[in-house]
């Protein structure tokens, strides 16, 4: 049995190796033992069960391959909540749509998220019986992938991570580096086999998406556009601390508005609670208003974004200058891929060095984000980023 570093807590890792010692025995017994190297690739599906910023970043290498292939044929297995994000996205001639139970964060319980996965499952076997990729790719090393598929499809070369389970299932099995390092560099060594040189530190930020100006908010004025939440608790922020950034972008003498993007109550929260302190004049609710599109198109029209450790942070740096603020994330492994001049400013101890990421990117390290003196960080990264000073 080959040596694997998984990823979890010691709990899941114990579960791994068990699951892995059978799948193991079961592939030396019955696996298929041709030499498989040197494979052009002409027809690949890709896995990705993330959600839409890993998605985003995804696509930036997905480019960089079509740009070397231009003539490959791709497919996609993804969640539906990628649907905005890839139905019309010309990087995939093809997707399939299965909601992996682990990674759906819908209401449901359990039992309808697991069902829901099975009949995508049976769904997805049944459809590629006639199918024949040369290659697969499934560049999650952490949360959940699709190994497990692999034996029922018809793939001569199966590529992607054993460090969350079945790494049996795959031809060229890839594992995290030791030192402290971006998702893209983590994930691209199943490109590098194909003798592709990409890097974070490189790569171009292309957005694949049309452009939707059919909700624009009626906006005839210059605006930025604050995103306040995040996909955890952990790296949310209270309301005293976003009002005392709007009331900064506010406070200035011109007459940009303040684009206030978001899904939940707490942002509906918010926007009541500044409408108390008398700026909603230039406040714009656009809570619940905006396609994925939409969004994307407005960014580009912008003075510039603030957002948390979120989708919006990736998005917003590939299309306009963005102040992020990574608070209790992953630091550097997940630090946005820029095309626009980037303020980073993040507590994450072991990136507290980084300095020097990509071009047109200033990443600042800040002990906390609820100290005050932390705070004087933050303003002057705003004010830097939109030249407010």
């Amino acid at each position: 049995m080959q040596k694997r570093d998984y990823c979890g807590n010691r709990p899941t890792k114990l579960r791994l190796l068990f699951i892995d010692f059978f799948v193991d025995f079961f592939v030396s017994i019955f696996g298929d033992k041709r030499k498989k190297e040197n494979i052009f690739p002409k027809k690949i599906l890709l896995f990705n069960f993330g959600h839409l910023g890993d998605m985003l970043m995804m696509g930036y290498m997905i480019n960089a391959l079509k740009q070397n292939f231009p003539k490959i044929e791709i497919h996609l297995v993804a969640g539906r909540w990628c649907k905005d994000l890839i139905d019309k996205n010309e990087l995939f001639d093809k997707v399939f749509y299965v909601n992996h139970y682990k990674t759906n964060r819908s209401s449901a319980s359990d039992f309808a998220k697991f069902k829901l996965y099975l009949t995508d499952i049976i769904a997805f076997i049944s459809i590629q019986k006639n199918q024949f990729y040369t290659h697969s790719f499934d560049f999650r090393y952490s949360g959940h992938n699709g190994n497990i598929l692999l034996p029922f499809l018809n793939i001569d070369q199966k590529i992607g991570f054993g460090t969350v389970g079945y790494g049996g299932f795959l031809d060229k099995e890839y594992f995290i580096p030791q030192q402290n390092s971006h998702t893209i560099d983590i994930q691209v060594q199943g490109l590098n086999s194909l003798g592709l040189s990409i890097n974070s530190n490189l790569i171009l930020p292309k957005i694949f998406l049309p452009n939707d100006v059919s909700n624009l908010l009626h906006l005839d004025t210059p605006f930025f556009m604050i995103f306040p939440e995040a996909g955890a608790d952990n790296k949310m922020v209270n309301h005293e601390f976003w009002m005392r950034i709007i009331n900064i972008l506010v406070e200035k003498k011109d007459d940009s508005k303040i684009v206030i993007c978001g899904l939940t109550e707490y942002s509906r929260e918010l926007i009541i609670k500044l409408s108390r302190e008398n700026c909603h004049e230039k406040i714009v609710n656009a809570i619940g208003k905006l396609s994925i599109l939409q969004i994307n198109s407005l960014l580009e029209k912008s003075r510039g974004a603030v957002t948390l450790d979120s989708f919006p942070a990736h998005l917003a740096s590939a299309q306009t200058q963005t102040l992020c603020l990574f608070k209790d994330g992953f630091g550097l492994e997940y630090f946005p891929i820029n095309k626009f001049p980037v303020v980073v400013i993040h507590n994450h101890t072991p990136s507290k060095n980084i300095k020097d990421f990509r071009p047109n990117m200033n990443i600042g390290y800040i002990s906390s984000f609820e100290d005050g003196d932390s705070f004087k960080d933050i303003i002057q990264g705003l004010e830097n980023i939109f030249k407010l000073n």
